[in-house]
């Protein structure tokens, strides 16, 4: 019963880490944000970027805050680092979210650019993604 258990708080802890890389509880801005000059150009330009220049380190910053509400923290090292385990399981909630299996706020355009954004620049991506 104990690994039962161990599988239902995994998926409820990638549930919640999940919401936060799609930015799920994310306000909205009712009015254009104007940040420090060169500052949103420095930091969209780390990328990684797909084949149409799209990156998740781009901003909006006239209705949210990223133009695709998905973290470049899934590119960091402590992602990365992440136990198989847990990152299987952020990673299936992901699809379940993106594929629109699992509602959500986000659009379909959203979820697909992500989706597409991902493939070409997550290297580690579980083959359901592809």
């Amino acid at each position: 019963m104990s690994g039962l258990l161990a599988v239902l708080e995994l998926d409820k802890e990638g549930k919640e880490i999940v919401d936060y890389l799609l930015f799920v509880d994310e306000a909205r801005i009712s009015s254009p944000v104007h940040g420090t000059a060169g500052f949103e150009e420095k930091f969209a330009a780390q990328g990684p970027f797909d084949r149409k220049g799209r990156s998740l380190r781009q901003f909006d910053l006239s209705h949210r805050m990223m133009r695709y509400p998905c973290s470049y923290m899934i590119y960091s090292k402590a992602f990365d680092g992440l136990p198989e385990v847990a990152k299987d399981a952020i990673y299936r909630r992901i699809w379940r979210v993106l594929s629109g299996e699992t509602p959500s706020r986000l659009s379909d355009g959203d979820r697909r650019a992500i989706v597409e954004i991902l493939r070409e620049t997550k290297k580690d991506l579980p083959q359901y993604f592809l």
